[in-house]
């Protein structure tokens, strides 16, 4: 009999164990697959930091690349590989392709000096009613100026305050196209669709030449006597570079430059950037 309790207590305790034993598998198991997902985790933030830092090295490359063939043709704009008209070129760096495109400031409209009939058709052509175009004309014209004097259409101190904003307009000309986003009225889709063909480089000089096929138009189709029209190359350029990578992210750099050939560094930068950009998963 005691044999027998002695044997159904051995087959017990081996039970417990195995039970035990395989728990401790389970538990390992768990600790393996939660290093293992770590792991790639870790690798893929590591793989996702490695390509967007190529893919920013790539645009801030292909900004250098323009500015290299602005400084060797300053004036030679037939032999430039990259036109300062707004053309996209592809240029490829490493394992990242870029997309060039470089504009001449004199091919857009001077947010300081355009009368504000030909401000009005710009806002109409991108969407925006003759009536609310105008009226926003009017309010930037104010926004610029020194004086209080609210044109027709137009906002003046007063109006800022009765709209509940916590500013005014600047009574001063504008020093970034930033600045056109505080002009009362204006929306964030208006000023999307306008800021491309603003400048605030060209003091107030147009090269219709330059000036992309929508901002010709404009300018064809009405006079403007106060316009200074000239067919000479200007010395300030906006320059975008958009670079994807190979696992799908971008990384896109804006810059201003201005070309003073004359002087020992020939090339001063005027605004430097980081546009929208998008990152792998």
């Amino acid at each position: 009999m005691q044999q027998l309790h002695r044997r159904a207590w051995d087959r017990r305790e081996d039970g417990v164990a195995l039970i035990a034993v395989l728990w401790v598998l389970i538990l390992l198991s768990i600790v393996v697959a939660l290093l293992s997902l770590e792991t790639q985790s870790d690798a893929r933030i590591a793989r996702n930091t490695a390509d967007n830092a190529a893919v920013r090295a790539a645009a801030d490359a292909g900004i250098q690349r323009a500015i290299l063939d602005l400084i060797s043709f300053p004036k030679a704009t037939d032999t430039r590989q990259f036109h300062a008209d707004g053309t996209v070129y592809s240029w490829q760096f490493a394992h990242c392709l870029v997309r060039l495109s470089v504009q001449d400031e004199r091919g857009k409209i001077d947010l300081n000096q355009a009368p504000e009939a030909l401000l009005a058709g710009l806002i109409e052509s991108v969407g925006v009613d003759r009536g609310r175009a105008q009226a926003l004309a009017d309010a930037i014209a104010d926004f610029r100026d020194a004086d209080n004097l609210r044109r027709l259409n137009g906002a003046e101190e007063a109006d800022y305050r009765a709209a509940g904003v916590a500013w005014g307009p600047k009574n001063a000309p504008f020093q970034s196209i930033e600045e056109l986003q505080q002009v009362l009225g204006m929306t964030s889709e208006t000023y999307e669709r306008t800021a491309p063909y603003l400048t605030v480089y060209s003091l107030g000089v147009i090269n219709p030449a330059l000036a992309d096929a929508h901002l010709g138009g404009i300018i064809r189709q009405a006079s403007f006597n106060s316009l200074i029209l000239s067919n000479s190359p200007g010395l300030v350029f906006s320059i975008r570079a958009e670079a994807k990578g190979s696992r799908d992210s971008t990384f896109i750099r804006e810059s201003v430059v201005q070309l003073d050939p004359a002087e020992t560094v020939p090339v001063r930068i005027l605004d430097w950037r980081q546009g929208k950009s998008k990152s792998p998963r």
